[in-house]
């Protein structure tokens, strides 16, 4: 049996009976690949789906958590997706030019996650402008950013790289790494540990972490619980 809340679920609903929790690892059209309690499984959409839905934003994708019909000997079939912690969203313009569609709707590509990496060569491609736009949708996200400065091998000194972005965005992480020479990779290792479910404690679905009351992640500061630096 898997533990799905090594996957991040929190027993926040209880599932009908004959429905088991699990979640969305991957999507190829109307097609899913499920992690759940008994193992990896194919699914697909109950038809009552496609009679509720109303946008596209109903309709589960990477990441989500659902239940489902399992079915030991051919697809499961997906009943109900559980609210969202955290999104991302990329305007559908459904096939038209941006200056002449209408109305402009909202896919989701990818859900209940807690950090959002921004990444960003040190070569000649590096701009703090271009940082600071993609930490204005990491922050809409609900995800807390992390700026990530790679290659530092192939320049003489990053430190001024990094304190550029630092004095700029002072409340989010930078780290400078090199795949190359291994640099600075261990200090990426704490954003990859099981745990991190203090973000679906506070009051607000939309909270920052940072003066919103009801906030998990504050009190746990504020008691020990929690290190700073995670």
């Amino acid at each position: 049996m898997i533990d799905l809340k090594q996957y991040g679920y929190i027993e926040a609903d209880t599932p009908s009976i004959g429905l088991i929790p699990g979640r969305v690892t991957e999507q190829q059209r109307d097609q899913y690949t499920v992690i759940t309690e008994q193992g990896e499984v194919t699914a697909i959409l109950k038809s009552a789906f496609y009679h509720n839905a109303v946008t596209r934003e109903d309709f589960p994708c990477v990441g989500d958590f659902v239940f489902l019909q399992y079915n030991e000997y051919g697809a499961s079939r997906i009943a109900k997706l559980l609210p969202r912690r955290s999104k991302f969203s990329r305007a559908d313009y459904s096939g038209h030019a941006a200056g002449y569609v209408k109305t402009i709707l909202e896919q989701v590509v990818a859900t209940n996650f807690d950090y959002v990496f921004i990444v960003s060569s040190l070569n000649l491609d590096f701009n703090v402008s271009r940082i600071m736009r993609y930490l204005t949708q990491a922050r809409q996200s609900g995800g807390q950013p992390v700026v990530i400065l790679t290659k530092a091998d192939l320049v003489p000194d990053f430190s001024t790289a990094l304190a550029e972005v630092q004095k700029t965005a002072p409340d989010v992480p930078g780290h400078a790494i090199s795949s190359h020479t291994g640099r600075g990779l261990d200090g990426l290792s704490k954003y990859l540990q099981s745990g991190r479910n203090l973000f679906t404690k506070c009051r607000f679905n939309d909270c920052r972490h940072l003066t919103e009351p009801g906030c998990a992640v504050l009190a746990a500061l504020a008691n020990g619980s929690l290190a700073p630096e995670h």
